[in-house]
């Protein structure tokens, strides 16, 4: 019955280390949310309330509205060689790299041996 109850306790020590890594937020002070936060944008600006339900998706338009548009960006980003801004991957959504609430994703670097830092 001890086996019982040290497993239980185990296994759900493991599965509450899981869950605070999947539910960072900006006060973790970790993602591109917390860049955000720092530089006084509210959560509005992104999800549209406030209050958005964990894992809400932010769209290329809301991205848009402070960052005008991906020509705007790649401006920004001319100094890299190559622009991640600026490629092939016409479309892409901004959150195909960009993760707010987690880590972000280097998708340049799934099929070229590029390395960037992605905010």
């Amino acid at each position: 019955m001890q086996f019982n109850r040290f497993t239980a306790a185990v296994l759900t020590a493991g599965a509450l280390v899981l869950l605070s890594i999947n539910t960072a937020s900006a006060a973790d002070g970790q993602f591109l949310a917390d860049r955000h936060v720092a530089r006084g944008v509210a959560c509005a600006s992104c999800h549209g309330k406030e209050t958005p339900k964990a894992g809400a998706k932010v769209s290329t338009a809301q991205c848009n509205t402070c960052h005008q548009s991906l020509d705007a960006v790649a401006k920004q980003t001319s100094k890299l060689d190559p622009n991640p801004h600026y490629n092939h991957l016409v479309g892409l959504d901004c959150a195909e790299c960009h993760r707010g609430h987690q880590q972000s994703v280097n998708m340049c670097a799934q099929c070229h041996n590029i390395e960037y830092k992605v905010p």
